[in-house]
């Protein structure tokens, strides 16, 4: 019985808690010609995806990666290509191969961190032009 008593006095330590995971916010933006404030590319024509991954308190994201993806409406996609997070920001070049409305979408990921997944898209709208990049 006073062993049983001994062991009932003894404090539990504690266990160790993990970490909250933080939540960052991913942007997505494209950048060739001639996107804009409308949005517009050609068919055929070099764009580039830019994910911008930030923690809440605007600090830049140096980890991780950004699997980028694109499709029309209705319609499945493919994977445009995963590419590393570097002082917050990952991009990868696209081409859009048909013209229409594609939705361009990014999920931030880092299996080796406490960082949750985040995700974003836009739109851009291709117009065939015979090959014309503006």
């Amino acid at each position: 019985m006073a062993v049983a008593a001994a062991c009932i006095a003894v404090p539990m330590a504690a266990a160790p808690q993990a970490a909250a995971a933080g939540t960052p916010t991913l942007t997505i933006s494209m950048t060739g010609s001639p996107v804009g404030p409308a949005k517009l590319a050609s068919v055929g024509c070099g764009q580039t995806a830019v994910a911008t991954v930030k923690m809440a308190d605007g600090t830049p994201v140096s980890h991780g990666s950004v699997e980028f993806t694109s499709h029309l409406p209705g319609i499945s996609g493919n994977v445009v290509g995963t590419v590393p997070v570097t002082n917050g920001t990952a991009s990868i070049p696209w081409v859009p191969g048909v013209a229409g409305q594609h939705i361009i979408s990014a999920i931030y990921f880092d299996d080796a961190s406490d960082l949750r997944p985040a995700s974003g898209q836009t739109m851009i709208t291709a117009m065939n032009l015979n090959g014309v990049c503006v």
